[in-house]
């Protein structure tokens, strides 16, 4: 711009532009009550929730908190879903301060089905608290909820939580987290796949099965192992009826990745961003579904598809009733009744899906495979659940003016560094973006195409600066021999 300034100048300048930024960004706090009337009129039977916080001065209203919880989720949750919350954090990326928590369902497909989002100030055990009981009066979960599973990435705060109010609840830690602190020590990429097949083995034979295998190659790492109960992260420790046998919380990964946009904006605009991004993925899966043919969902029948193809190896003795013996690549031997529907590898009775053996035992005696599938997998039940829709909302000018105080910001933290825009990735994850990394490559030099060294270093090469020289004398005699 042709202008003679310092440095100091322009991060003075600097300074003022960002703080003008965050100011048009913090002017949106002032228009939560009027964003929550709109929702409770436009949407009855919802649950939006405001607090402001209590450690301030008698004259300034701070804001702290929102929940919201839309009431078609709450009657699309409790048509078909089955009882399984997975919980998890993500924080903002723009001039705005706070955390965004999340609870996530599982539909019929086995796909993210949001219930309920809260902007919290940080991830505490107080702010997981006041999210978790909300959810808890929305979805009625009774009995200290006994018969549910709670899915989390062991954040902060949240398992102490999850024990005051539901201490009767199965709660589940992302097997993917537990393996994330385990290689820190055991890197090896074979121990991984040890240790993933102790966490997907259906009974407690297969898992000492598995941990004897893993113990033979590194008796340290399978101690370290059980540093966090198994019953948390394996298969083989899981209650039954809850047909979810997953041992990961990757949905929310990917939930996160949905709504990264909105992350970036203040808050009403984010909240709108999801709420509108919810409101057309539910008119999309009415649509979608409308397509389907046969019973069950898509994802649940290329999962039934491999069960069936593994059902080829086994080897079945009928008693003449409900009784069958079956025999698995003639090494592992089952029992499984049709009657009750149990097999004793425990795989039909998590997941709600028919194992291999118990479909080799159904074809065995002739009958019907969809007879032996969950209700929650059907299509019926898919469109039982988002038959509920989102009604629209009208723009910012028509919305009711609360009868409240307008509350502020809540102070910006700058943390040492600059602005934190990604999460810290584990050590060996791989990077984000396309571009392959150097690592482990090997380097060419240019001038003598050797490998293991660059123009720029090989001056501190000895046997490389020695077969450069060497190089250079061979080029000048080449060149005179052509004059």
């Amino acid at each position: 711009m042709f202008a003679d300034v310092t440095i100091a100048q322009c991060k003075r300048a600097k300074k003022l532009v960002m703080e003008k930024y965050k100011d048009t960004t913090k002017g949106e706090y002032s228009l939560v009550f009027d964003y929550q009337l709109e929702l409770l009129r436009t949407n009855p039977g919802s649950t939006v929730a405001i607090k402001l916080a209590d450690d301030v001065k008698d004259d300034e209203h701070v804001f702290e908190r929102f929940y919201m919880c839309f009431g078609a989720i709450k009657k699309g949750f409790l048509a078909g879903c089955r009882k399984v919350i997975g919980l998890d954090g993500c924080f903002f990326k723009g001039a705005c301060f706070g955390q965004l928590l999340v609870a996530l369902g599982r539909d019929a497909n086995n796909q993210m089905y949001p219930v309920a989002w809260a902007v919290v100030e940080k991830e505490t055990y107080e702010s997981w608290f006041w999210f978790v009981e909300k959810l808890n009066r929305d979805l009625k979960i009774s009995n200290q909820g006994d018969g549910w599973v709670f899915i989390s990435d062991q954040q902060k705060g949240l398992i102490g939580a999850i024990e005051d109010i539901f201490p009767k609840a199965e709660h589940r830690m992302c097997a993917r987290h537990i393996y994330s602190n385990w290689k820190k020590k055991h890197n090896d990429k074979d121990l991984q796949k040890r240790l993933w097949r102790c966490a997907k083995a259906p009974n407690k034979s297969l898992f000492n099965y598995n941990r004897a295998r893993l113990t033979q190659f590194t008796v340290e790492g399978a101690k370290d192992m059980m540093n966090t109960d198994p019953i948390h992260w394996s298969r083989a420790y899981m209650k039954l009826g809850s047909y979810c046998d997953s041992v990961d919380n990757n949905m929310h990964e990917s939930f996160n990745n949905w709504i990264m946009e909105s992350r970036y904006l203040p808050i009403i605009s984010m909240l709108e961003w999801i709420r509108c991004k919810i409101m057309v993925r539910i008119q999309e899966c009415i649509t979608k579904c409308l397509k389907w043919s046969g019973i069950i969902c898509p994802n649940i029948f290329k999962k039934l598809k491999q069960n069936i193809a593994r059902s080829g190896n086994c080897h079945v003795l009928w008693n003449g009733r409900d009784g069958f013996e079956v025999l698995e690549h003639d090494k592992y031997k089952y029992i499984v009744n049709l009657q009750t529907r149990v097999c004793s590898c425990r795989y039909w009775q998590l997941s709600g899906l028919p194992c291999c053996h118990a479909i080799s035992c159904i074809y065995k005696s002739s009958q019907q495979l969809d007879a032996y599938i969950a209700e929650c997998y059907s299509i019926k039940t898919y469109k039982k659940i988002y038959s509920h829709v989102l009604e629209p909302l009208e723009g910012q000018s028509n919305w009711p003016v609360a009868d409240h105080v307008r509350p502020q910001a809540p102070g910006y933290i700058k943390m040492p560094g600059g602005p934190r825009k990604e999460r810290k990735r584990e050590e060996g994850e791989a990077l984000k973006g396309i571009k392959m990394s150097k690592v482990g490559g090997q380097i060419t030099c240019s001038s003598c195409n050797r490998t293991g060294h660059n123009m720029s270093s090989y001056k501190n090469n000895v046997a490389a600066t020695k077969h450069h020289g060497n190089a250079h004398i061979v080029r000048e005699r080449s060149r005179k021999r052509k004059l």
